[in-house]
């Protein structure tokens, strides 16, 4: 009997000596388990993303496109695009590329949250990439047409191929690696549409080249476009039949109307009003009223119907009338 109890006592303190090593290996904190399926890793075990995959290692974004709680969606630039990028850029090798740099490129390339092409927008949406003019995120042009989801007109997502959905998001694959938008890029992205857009007043100005100016990096604008509505809208009221029809010096004054120059000015800049001064020395003041709204110095108030489209060199506000005083 007294041999029976000793060994029961044994087997006892067996099996909880066991369940006491297990619990204190598997559940030891500092243990990581990586998800098989993460953006990241699909990345990894894709060899048409292998400049991408080196690229997010070298900026420790594939630490982030890894974590199961963090879900991201990212348009995902293969093989020949980024080397495409690399060639324009007169870089040898990933490495070549300045650290901050690339890191800002890759952001650019990636949303935060998870969300499908359909849940995007036909417009302006953030990305996690800045710009010079701001440490604002950066816009980006999105927009759905036939069989295709179109980045800023720049790079194309076939419908049938996006979406692919892992642990941590959705991946697009991209041809074309994304360019980090200016003024002029996201002006032009507009007349795509259209022949009236308030780019066209600006291409039709021949005393200056207003768009090759807005696409350097090294100034910094605040432009009113009027919406397409608007130019319609002041064609029509002029009894012009065209942008072309408008004389040059007609021109000029629009232009100079719709140009902050050495300012960046964003509507969540606005306290109480805020007070600029535009090319033509026009003095406008910007306020709140059931939304951002900007009155003229003969009092008549206009509205930003599209407030905040950040580029690299400015941000743009659309509004939805032409200034002409």
């Amino acid at each position: 009997m007294k041999f029976i109890l000793k060994l029961a006592k044994i087997v006892l303190i067996f099996i909880f000596c066991s369940l006491l090593f297990s619990c204190g290996t598997s559940d030891d904190p500092g243990d990581v388990i990586i998800p098989d399926n993460t953006l990241n890793n699909f990345i990894l075990n894709n060899s048409n993303y292998a400049v991408l995959a080196t690229a997010l290692n070298r900026t420790s974004l594939d630490s982030v496109l890894n974590i199961t709680t963090q879900q991201h969606t990212i348009f995902a630039p293969n093989n020949a695009a980024f080397n495409s990028f690399l060639s324009e850029k007169n870089y040898t090798n990933i490495n070549d590329v300045p650290l901050d740099e690339l890191e800002n490129y890759l952001r650019y390339h990636i949303q935060p949250g998870a969300s499908t092409l359909s849940e995007f927008p036909d417009g302006y949406i953030r990305s996690l990439g800045v710009g010079n003019a701001s440490n604002r995120l950066l816009s980006m042009y999105t927009a759905t047409a036939d069989d295709s989801f179109f980045i800023n007109n720049e790079a194309e997502v076939v419908l049938a191929q996006g979406d692919i959905l892992l642990d941590n998001g959705y991946l697009n694959p991209i041809s074309t690696f994304l360019s980090l938008p200016s003024i002029s890029d996201f002006l032009l992205v507009s007349q795509q549409n259209s022949n009236q857009s308030f780019a066209s007043i600006f291409a039709e100005y021949s005393a200056e080249d207003y768009l090759d100016i807005l696409e350097s990096e090294d100034v910094v604008y605040t432009i009113l476009q009027a919406s397409e509505d608007a130019v319609a809208t002041y064609l029509a009221e002029n009894n012009y039949a065209e942008i072309a029809d408008i004389p040059q010096t007609e021109l000029q004054a629009i232009i100079d109307n719709h140009v902050i120059p050495q300012e960046n000015l964003r509507t969540d800049a606005i306290e109480d009003t805020l007070q600029v001064t535009t090319n033509s020395g026009a003095i406008l003041k910007f306020f709140e009223n059931d939304g951002p709204k900007i009155q003229l110095q003969n009092e008549e108030i206009i509205t930003i119907v599209t407030p905040n489209i950040q580029a690299v060199n400015g941000v743009i506000q659309e509004v939805d009338r032409i200034i002409k005083e």
